[in-house]
């Protein structure tokens, strides 16, 4: 039996799996990475990708890939219900429910940098592939966690080549769980799940491929609705050609996916397309059931949870994904600042104490979406205030306007000013993602969310000199990924509104977090900037 070592053990291939892979090696931190299938899956499984997750691309300077696995959904901006049939409906004249609607599009172009728009998931896995190769980490697929133990000075883990039937022993400092709804590392280290196994009734998701491209040219929709009096189920369009998924419930108590095989199943697909004679190939089957369930911890000692393996968020929303990104994003930096030295254990302490809560109220959003069906697709302003009256969250609040009151956070606020406008939580608070304004760095436009790169990040106001001194000071002495910027001076500020958006003044400073979250914020200038600076990084990063 072979054996080896490795600073992180990724065990799970999947969008967060490879997401968390990309996000270590940006601080310089290898990782192995182990998925139980061949490849990675064909499988869609989610479409919607919100902008957080977007921005989660671009600063691991893979936006222009992102854009380019896009392309073939590009048109796929809308939800439409149609019977009979597909085919029978007038596609052109259908009533369409934007996705995202119009106004949340328009904020989002307000306060992010990076493109809007659905893009299979199959895609975003197989350029992660392609990036974490291109960043020489190892992803080795067939190949199936047995069992793991764990002690003070790491991890050990016995994996299995289920094509050769060779094992081997991994020894890693940290193993990261993110291996899907049926963890087998969350089996292992014994943590229990909190909420509903059953949501909704089971259904079959069956892949297929047939030509439609003529019947939706120009009339392009991200997922239809279909009725045809013997079929029911949602149509999604994988790339407005010939990959398309349809999803239909099924009676799991007498049935089973045995009871729709490929040709059962291609007789489905025909009925909802509507064309009795079209060429169609079932190029896969699952069976799954809808649940909303979050992990107790996202900490078992060196074992860390990210992903579906931590929580199971309806596809209401579309939140899922991007949520799990978010882990990866957020554990990325912690987990490779304790490994390189610059952190303390302790620091990892923080990724539950932030990500936990968001995970459940992403969850509970995404329950109160499906329970409220309706008003989830109803944009009126009436159905806002019907929203607000049950605490439905605007996506933008649910995606990325929410904040973290614990954690590596100094001075947040205990409650969210807004389920409503995601601009007025977006304000600089500390716990917070960095507002969004275009600036100027050498001559350069860029986004505020581009100057803290793979480090912290003080920004100052124009005259915020003590801040800007204190911070190279310390990056000096302590070899921290520490920048500094004045924002007016160093970086030009051309519509004069950072102050105003950061909740500063020309004196005062943020501290950005590598993942673009505010972790400290002084209004105006200090006595003492330097001692006041080092003691709170020192506190926030556990290196007292």
């Amino acid at each position: 039996m072979t054996e080896e070592h490795v600073p992180v053990l990724i065990v799970g291939g999947g969008t967060v799996g490879l997401s968390t892979s990309v996000a270590l090696a940006r601080h310089g931190v290898r990782s192995l990475v182990v998925e139980r299938r061949a490849t990675t899956s064909i499988h869609p499984r989610a479409t919607g990708v919100q902008p957080p997750a977007r921005e989660f691309f671009r600063a691991m300077g893979l936006e222009e890939a992102m854009r380019e696995a896009s392309t073939d959904l590009q048109p796929s901006m809308s939800k439409v219900n149609v019977e009979p049939s597909l085919a029978e409906a007038d596609l052109a004249s259908v009533r369409r429910y934007p996705t995202p609607p119009d106004e949340v599009l328009a904020v989002t172009k307000r306060i992010s940098p990076t493109d809007i728009g659905p893009c299979s998931q199959d895609q975003i896995d197989r350029m992660l592939v392609a990036a974490a190769a291109e960043r020489g980490i190892a992803v080795r697929f067939s190949t199936q966690l047995e069992s793991l133990t764990q002690d003070e000075s790491g991890v050990t883990a016995t994996l299995l080549d289920t094509e050769t039937g060779e094992r081997s022993t991994v020894h890693a400092d940290y193993l990261v769980g993110a291996d899907g709804a049926g963890s087998r590392v969350r089996r292992e280290i014994g943590l229990t799940m909190s909420g509903l196994d059953k949501l909704g009734e089971p259904m079959i998701n069956m892949m297929f491929k047939a030509d439609l491209s003529d019947l939706v040219r120009g009339h392009e929709f991200a997922f239809a609705e279909v009725r045809t009096g013997e079929v029911e189920g949602i149509l999604l369009t994988i790339n407005n050609r010939d990959r398309w998924v349809f999803h239909f419930t099924y009676d799991a108590e007498n049935e089973s996916l045995d009871d729709y095989p490929p040709e059962r199943c291609a007789e489905i697909a025909r009925k909802a397309i509507g064309v009795p004679d079209i060429e169609v190939e079932i190029l896969a089957r699952l069976a799954w059931q809808m649940s909303a369930r979050v992990v107790d911890q996202l900490r078992v000692g060196r074992v860390l949870m990210a992903g579906d393996a931590a929580h199971t968020i309806p596809p209401v929303g579309a939140f899922g994904m991007s949520t799990g990104i978010g882990d990866a994003y957020n554990l990325g930096w912690k987990l490779a600042m304790v490994i390189n030295g610059q952190a303390g254990d302790g620091l990892l302490d923080a990724y539950q104490d932030e990500r936990l809560p968001i995970a459940q109220f992403t969850c509970e959003q995404a329950k109160l979406r499906f329970r409220f069906m309706e008003l989830h697709w109803d944009n009126s302003p009436e159905a806002a205030e019907e929203k607000a009256k049950i605490k439905i969250a605007d996506p933008l609040v649910t995606g990325f306007g929410f904040q973290y009151t614990a954690g590596a956070v100094v001075g947040a606020r205990s409650v969210l000013p807004s389920l409503e406008d995601v601009e007025l939580n977006l304000d600089g608070s500390p716990g917070t993602r960095l507002p969004h304004l275009w600036v100027e760095r050498k001559g350069e436009k860029t986004s505020t969310l581009d100057l803290a790169g793979a480090g912290f990040a003080i920004l100052a106001g124009e005259d915020g000199d003590a801040w800007h001194a204190a911070a190279e000071k310390i990056a000096e002495e302590t070899g921290l990924p520490l920048t500094a910027y004045r924002v007016g001076k160093d970086v030009r500020d051309p519509d004069g509104t950072f102050t105003a958006a950061t909740g500063i003044t020309a004196k005062g400073a943020l501290l950005v977090r590598p993942d673009n979250f505010i972790a400290w914020r002084e209004r105006g200038e200090h006595e003492d900037a330097y001692q006041h600076l080092s003691a709170l990084i020192s506190g926030l990063l556990d290196r007292n």
